[in-house]
């Protein structure tokens, strides 16, 4: 299979005896952020994609109703920009007039291809954005759809992880809590969201403020914890500035008890970049091989997907990979369940999805989202491999994602 430089992959397959029928060819786009700052969140591309479809059509194509149908499918890159996602929808739905549109990556990557999605009465799947943030407009406003189907964690569920992991603190803490939020959407979103679950704990907040992302000096904030004696540190980073502030709070002495981060330590890369310092950072943990289910089309677990992809490519597995395995089989099982490619048939059978996955059981409300579980994450260093890998340590708010250690303090 070969690549173009502009992202197109299509899976194809030559069938010995048989051709493909000229009336059944199922075309997916792909919305993905394969450049920009995002770009972590697309690495799993286009690997996951053709071990997707290509087995698939190697076998024959996918039986929809009496046809074997051929899967083309083509990457477009968002850019990581809300921008760049409405011009990579719209190109794929008015000039290469896709059948079905996925989109994975942040508010940035999945809401301007929903709406599009809307507009154009094109059937659509979005993973990979706090249900939340893809579900509200603007105005703050629960937005109605009726052609896009969403799967990812909720914010509640989110908070409650975060409250749960703290107070499952070893040791526990004195309820000094200090907070890293930046002046951005994620920062000032995240403050929102925990102060006020933090303050009804009793717990006690040092906080410096909306900062500016790419601060060069974090000495007055780490100043701040260390006169307040903060022994907890939550906050939601890019991993420039994770990596800024771990490195000035080690050279100013400071250790707290622990770190909850978010954002920059969802991803393998960055957190090895960082190196020693980020051991025993704690994050969500929005998918690993931990979580339960397996592939309907496939038959893997998450772990047999994890050690697939890592053996194939050499590289260590990105939590987006389970929810992008687990969109090709919510649209597969539609469409099967359909049993035709007609747009109003497959919706109708999105709309009844219950289905076992890789990301858990999915299974859409009236609002079109399906709430998935989620973990707490902690950073080990794994003196074999010589690199920082992820453990479900806390699983206390979905029981069914298993725990694979202990939890520890940073210091």
């Amino acid at each position: 299979m070969k690549m173009t430089n502009v992202f197109t992959c299509v899976a194809l397959a030559v069938l010995s005896g048989s051709a493909w029928a000229q009336s059944c060819t199922i075309k997916i786009g792909r919305v993905v952020p394969v450049t920009g700052p995002l770009a972590d969140v697309g690495k799993d591309t286009p690997w996951v994609d053709d071990h997707k479809v290509g087995p698939i059509n190697k076998a024959g194509g996918l039986k929809v109703g009496n046809q074997q149908c051929k899967v083309e499918y083509k990457i477009y890159d968002s850019k990581s920009t809300v921008a760049g996602s409405a011009d990579a929808a719209t190109r794929a739905i008015l000039q290469d007039k896709v059948d079905f549109l996925m989109a994975q990556g942040t508010p940035d990557t999945t809401n301007a291809p929903s709406d599009l999605c809307e507009r154009n009465q094109v059937p659509c799947i979005t993973v990979n954005t706090p249900v939340e943030a893809w579900l509200f407009g603007p105005d703050g406003k629960p937005k109605t759809f009726k052609h896009t189907f969403h799967f990812f964690f909720g914010v509640p569920d989110l908070v409650t992880n975060h409250v749960g992991m703290i107070k499952a603190l070893p040791g526990g803490f004195n309820g000094n809590i200090g907070y890293l939020y930046p002046n951005d959407p994620d920062g000032t979103v995240f403050a929102s969201l925990f102060d006020p679950a933090f303050k009804k704990e009793g717990w006690k907040p040092t906080d410096p403020g909306r900062f500016q992302q790419g601060l060069p000096d974090f000495s007055s904030i780490i100043n701040q914890f260390k006169r307040n004696r903060v022994e907890v540190v939550t906050g939601v980073l890019a991993p420039p500035d994770l990596q800024n502030y771990l490195q000035q709070a080690a050279q100013q002495g400071y250790k707290p008890k622990m770190y909850i981060i978010d954002k920059a330590t969802g991803y393998p890369e960055p957190m090895n970049a960082i190196g020693k310092a980020g051991e025993n950072i704690l994050s969500v943990n929005f998918w690993s091989p931990a979580y339960p289910g397996k592939s309907k089309f496939g038959g893997y677990t998450g772990e047999g997907l994890v050690e697939t992809y890592e053996k194939a490519t050499g590289k260590q597995y990105i939590p987006p990979l389970g929810y992008d395995d687990a969109a090709y089989d919510v649209l597969f099982d539609a469409l099967q369940r359909a049993g035709t490619t007609d747009r109003a048939a497959v919706l109708k059978a999105l709309a009844e999805t219950n289905l076992d996955t890789v990301a858990g059981t999915v299974k859409f409300n009236e609002q079109h989202y399906s709430v998935q579980p989620l973990g707490g994450a902690q950073w080990r260093y794994d003196d074999k491999r010589k690199k920082l890998v992820k453990e479900n340590v806390y699983n206390a708010v979905y029981p069914s994602v298993k725990k694979t250690g202990d939890m520890k303090t940073y210091h």
